[in-house]
């Protein structure tokens, strides 16, 4: 997940989703594409209709690109679903803006906690272990983890 939009060359096509906010994020992007003639959609997710944007998206053919830039504190929601569709980490950046909570994946109970960006401490939810947040991230429990921090 990242703050920028970086243009990606040589794709089929490609579709710009966010809402307001996240579609001005694009704007740069966007510009590139319409400069370079290429095709593309854009797509306004104006109450993060998430049913409408999937049916959307599965009626894309290979080779679509896709950019969306939705606040952090949705964002993981539709790149799961986005997944589930059947688009790969290589077609799709995710941007996000806004609050940042990132998961922490508690290394004595295996909770996921929330946590700001920021926070470098915290106490686990479950077992209220002081945990120091590492930057390992497991993607297959798509949290940081968070070890037991020292004195």
């Amino acid at each position: 997940m990242k703050n920028e939009a970086v243009f990606i060359n040589g794709k089929r096509k490609y579709i710009f989703c966010g809402d307001e906010q996240g579609l001005k994020l694009l704007s740069n992007v966007l510009e590139k594409g319409k400069e370079e003639g290429l095709t593309y959609d854009r797509y306004l997710l104006s109450d993060f209709k998430m049913t409408l944007l999937e049916d959307f998206l599965k009626s894309q053919k290979m080779g679509t690109f896709v950019y969306l830039a939705i606040p952090f504190l949705v964002l993981q929601q539709f790149r799961k679903a986005l997944e589930d569709i059947g688009y790969l980490e290589e077609d799709v950046q995710y941007i996000g803006y806004g609050e940042r909570k990132i998961p922490v994946f508690c290394c004595r109970c295996h909770e996921i906690n929330m946590s700001n960006q920021e926070q470098n401490r915290l106490l686990c939810d479950r077992c209220s272990l002081e945990l120091e947040v590492s930057d390992h991230y497991s993607a297959m429990h798509n949290a940081f983890l968070g070890y037991v921090a020292k004195l």
